[in-house]
């Protein structure tokens, strides 16, 4: 199958916000990469041939045959989030969007997908795929009320009475057979292993936790178990795992464990910064959930060492549970709803966060593990901040990572936080005086501040070779001047808030607001402003070297300026 015209348009309307002197792709790959392993439980015939330290491939290869067909998995650790909600209000965005849609109840015992769709339950499921009844998918798609959006229903057979025959592999050889060019899976129980292979294969796989500490604690189990499954299927880092029985490990203590003892920690880091699992909050209702996000995504990073791409949230809206009962969908119900506007916001993200994806490179900053962070990292700041700012980061993070955060549900042992809580007291002792943070700056490995700025962020970086945009990225006018309003509407097209680029790159949102508003004077000494613009274009996926230049310009300029002359009274 070939990619249709409607996989090149994958940004919707959000591109025609640029000015004319760029051209932004949002569309995807077109190449089907994804970012998961061979996760079938069944060998390959000539896997003995591999070497052990052979490369291992990842991506839907591993599984199934390249396809235009983009696969969304939507998982979460426990019931109860909304996370069938969201798979099928998503679906009904991308239909709208003008993209055809399976959405696909992966609950052999059948979940509501059905329902929230607006359908019956469909007299066929996916469970007589599973069982091996029947060859294909296509033949059990059934019409919804939403035009473009095709339903594969769950059986709603006898609990317990599933039995699978089909194989992550098969499942998904089928899915890249169907006619369409998105598939949204609701998958099943966290504790299925197809559940879990699903997910890892999927183009875009994406978690669904509420703002309380139990669905906390269960979307990073659900992300570590995730991550041992990967690693049981690539050969030299299986061995690693040891017994599947207990919590799951998390990524950096095995990756220590394999540095003190010799074994494969190169090739773990690379998967462990190419492991990037994606997630919303739903049912969010004070201010501090809509923070909640962004907080995760930073502890996850900090305690685990994987990318976690905030998606956005969902808040708590009476419409939900309205269209629920009516059996309808909730976005076609209630379009102008907060639930609805806030599912649309996700659509445009997803489907900006597939085309910046390229899961087959690792992503991320070198990997620290927390005993070997600087200072800045540790209060996640940056340097060139006041002593004020160092105080609230401070304060920011005794509170994030206290005994009970809920933040923090699962991620830390009692003496972990004990150890933690002592590098954060270090770091504001150290940074809060000056004359000792001077000596400090003096003696980080790195020379001139400027690297340490770009060492203190996380966003994706590039090989040198690699440093020029390429077909992917803007294309920006050679003669155009980069000015913070261009930036904000790049910014804007590829479906990205301030609070997103803050969580990359670990720029505070006062310095990116800075930019954006050309208000120099707000703005720390040159070397800084050259290494946060210089990120804020790569998380963009403009051209670095050329933003940051054209853009350092004007902020010599405005302090080149003469002031203006006062009129005569």
């Amino acid at each position: 199958m070939s990619p249709s015209s409607q996989d090149r348009d994958g940004a919707g309307d959000g591109a025609g916000a640029a000015e004319a002197a760029i051209d932004i792709d949002l569309s995807s790959d077109g190449d089907g990469e994804s970012g998961a392993d061979d996760v079938s439980a069944e060998p390959s015939a000539d896997a003995t041939a591999v070497p052990t330290d052979a490369a291992e491939p990842s991506g839907p290869a591993a599984l199934a045959p390249r396809s235009r067909v983009r696969l969304v998995a939507f998982a979460s650790g426990r019931g109860g989030t909304g996370r069938s909600l969201l798979a099928a209000n998503v679906a009904v965005y991308l239909a709208q969007a003008a993209k055809k849609v399976v959405a696909l109840d992966a609950d052999p015992a059948g979940g509501p997908l059905h329902q929230l769709l607006g359908a019956p339950r469909p007299p066929r499921g996916f469970g007589e795929f599973l069982r091996g009844k029947i060859g294909g998918l296509n033949e059990l798609i059934v019409d919804t009320p939403i035009a473009g959006v095709g339903l594969i229903g769950g059986e709603g057979s006898t609990f317990g009475a599933s039995r699978p025959k089909q194989t992550a592999k098969a499942t998904l050889a089928a899915i890249a057979a169907l006619d369409a060019d998105y598939v949204i899976v609701d998958l099943g129980p966290a504790d299925s292993t197809l559940s879990i292979d699903l997910w890892l294969a999927a183009d875009i796989p994406v978690l669904v936790t509420l703002p309380d500490p139990a669905s906390i604690e269960s979307l990073y189990r659900f992300a570590k178990s995730a991550f041992v499954r990967r690693l049981r299927s690539l050969r030299g880092l299986d061995r690693l795992v040891g017994n599947p029985i207990g919590p799951p490990p998390a990524a950096l203590d095995l990756y220590r464990a394999a540095r003190e003892g010799g074994g494969p920690a190169e090739r773990l880091e690379q998967e462990i910064r190419r492991y990037r699992p994606t997630f919303v909050v739903n049912q969010t209702r004070t201010m501090p959930d809509l923070k909640l996000g962004n907080w995760i995504a930073t502890a996850a990073r900090r305690r685990l060492g994987h990318a976690f791409d905030y998606l956005g949230h969902v808040e708590s809206d009476e419409t939900v549970w309205l269209a629920a009962r009516r059996r309808r969908s909730l976005v076609a119900e209630y379009p102008e709803g907060k639930a609805s506007k806030n599912i649309e916001r996700l659509g445009r993200r997803l489907l900006s966060l597939e085309s910046e994806r390229e899961r087959d490179r690792p992503l991320g900053g070198p990997l620290r593990l927390e005993e070997e962070q600087t200072y800045y990292e540790i209060l996640e700041t940056e340097p060139g901040v006041s002593d004020e700012e160092v105080r609230r980061a401070y304060r920011l993070i005794k509170d994030v990572y206290a005994s009970g955060s809920m933040v923090i549900a699962g991620l830390y042992e009692e003496h972990e936080l004990v150890e933690l809580h002592a590098r954060v007291n270090a770091a504001h002792d150290t940074l809060f005086a000056p004359e000792r943070r001077r000596l400090y700056d003096l003696a980080l490995p790195e020379a001139d501040l400027a690297r340490a700025v770009r060492a203190a962020a996380s966003s994706p970086r590039r090989a040198p070779s690699e440093e020029r945009p390429d077909i992917s990225e803007a294309i920006i006018d050679p003669t155009a001047e980069i000015t913070g309003a261009f930036l904000r509407k790049v910014r804007e097209a590829r479906g990205l808030e301030l609070g997103d680029i803050s969580q990359r790159t670990k720029i505070s949102e006062r310095y990116l607001r800075a930019i954006e508003d050309e208000r120099f004077g707000d703005m720390p000494a040159a070397v800084y402003v050259r290494g946060y613009v210089m990120e804020v274009a790569r998380v963009l996926r403009i051209d670095a070297h050329r933003v940051t230049e054209s853009y350092l310009s004007r902020y010599r300029k405005s302090f080149a300026s003469p002031p203006p002359a006062e009129s005569a009274t």
